[in-house]
């Protein structure tokens, strides 16, 4: 599959006469990419899969802006939603050979896995086995081999993992038993996955591993299925079922997965609110009407028959979870990530649905539309100005201060 750059890649190409489109132009954008590299010095190089969607998109935006950053790229299929800002942007299939090619190329140190499908409003199971399972294995194979410059990898999972049952325990911890035998194919791939990542990690000793296990998360511009069927004015419940959530924030999603990415401690960690409540409390609080219309038995049929209406899309994860709840202790990742959340539960959904409401006035509110050529024009303008002010800058010349003797001030090297 072919690559398409933006950003500093666009000044890897070359002027025109050299390589252009095909094998002889990617290798003299990775080989350029060597040299941009090695004049990062020693800061990280951080690729983010997924960059399309607000996960890996927000990410970048805040990463590209971090003193111990040097280089952020970000890869995906789709042209980004979001403005990445100094970042660059890759239209690579993390499924194909690449990766490996661009990571080694670049020096790549750190990775951070966003490309990861749970809960979508696609009932595509085949479709999500690509992009989870096999998009995964292709992208731990370029990161991995003695040669491999990756020093830590970061992957966004899912709480999804422990299931919703029953027997569930309150405030789950990292230790516990996965579902792996999950009725649900998506909750079956997120488990595989993380089953991936670990073996990659007991493979190549000198790479760290971290997988973050998001709560259901919030964001307003970009609505998950359970958002969205928070966005009901009326929300319909399981009869005789108030189960306990747990929330997350977009931001303090962004920021969990940035200190992940910096550094700090390996293994799983989860990542939520605190405070998990009743959904009768949290519809109550943030003035929603709860109807206890499902029923217990047939909710499949019943979900099909939201999903025909477009009132909703419950895939049958979020079912079970409607039904039973799930909570997850954070313990953890506050002791060895240093990350608390920054809002509880009930704040996380109330600040969610005020963005909401604010939204419906501004229907046109996602104002950034991705344009290749302008995005190039930016970055290598950027470039350009940043390659003029170190050049103008000058060191005092020995036994003075600048402009203290006839000598004319010597550039600094």
């Amino acid at each position: 599959m072919g690559v398409e750059r933006t950003g500093l890649a666009a000044l890897r190409r070359g002027p025109p006469g050299q390589p252009g489109d095909g094998a002889g132009r990617h290798q003299a954008d990775l080989t350029a990419a060597v040299r941009l590299g090695r004049m990062a010095g020693r800061k990280r190089r951080v690729l983010i899969t997924g960059v399309s969607r607000w996960w890996g998109a927000l990410l970048a935006q805040r990463l590209i802006q971090d003193e111990g950053i040097a280089e952020v790229i970000g890869v995906d299929t789709e042209d980004p939603h979001y403005d990445l800002g100094d970042a660059d942007f890759l239209k690579v299939d993390v499924r194909h050979s690449l990766i490996g090619k661009l990571v080694r190329s670049v020096g790549i140190d750190t990775v951070v896995h966003t490309d990861t499908t749970i809960d979508s409003f696609s009932d595509d199971a085949r479709t999500a086995h690509e992009t989870n399972v096999v998009g995964t294995l292709n992208l731990l194979a370029g990161c991995a081999g003695d040669d491999s410059p990756v020093r830590r990898l970061v992957l966004k999972s899912s709480a999804h993992v422990y299931g919703s049952r029953h027997d569930l325990p309150m405030h789950v911890r990292e230790d516990y038993r996965l579902a792996s035998s999950s009725p649900h194919p998506f909750v079956r791939d997120i488990v595989e996955v993380e089953s991936n990542f670990f073996d990659f990690a007991i493979r190549n000793p000198k790479a760290e591993t971290v997988v973050l296990r998001f709560a259901n998360s919030l964001n307003a511009d970009e609505p998950a299925p359970l958002a969205r069927y928070f966005d009901l004015p009326v929300v319909p419940t399981v009869l005789g079922f108030d189960p306990v959530l747990q929330l997350v924030h977009r931001d303090d999603c962004i920021e969990a997965l940035r200190k992940a990415t910096h550094g700090g401690g390996s293994g799983a960690y989860n990542i939520a609110g605190e405070h998990p409540l009743p959904l009768s409390v949290l519809l109550s609080e943030v003035g929603k009407v709860p109807a206890p219309v499902l029923p217990p038995a047939g909710l499949g049929l019943v979900s099909a028959a939201l999903k025909a209406m477009n009132v909703a899309f419950l895939s049958p994860q979020l079912i079970d979870l409607l039904r039973w709840g799930r909570t997850v202790s954070t313990a953890k990742a506050a002791a060895e990530l240093d990350f608390r959340a920054a809002r509880d539960t009930l704040t996380a959904l109330d600040d969610y649905i005020q963005q909401r409401r604010v939204l419906d006035f501004l229907p046109s509110h996602r104002a950034y539309q991705y344009d290749r050529e302008l995005e190039e024009y930016i970055h290598a303008r950027r470039t350009r100005q940043a390659q003029e002010e170190a050049a103008s800058k000058v060191v005092a010349p020995a036994g003075g201060a600048a402009g203290s003797s006839g000598s004319p001030p010597r550039r600094r090297r």
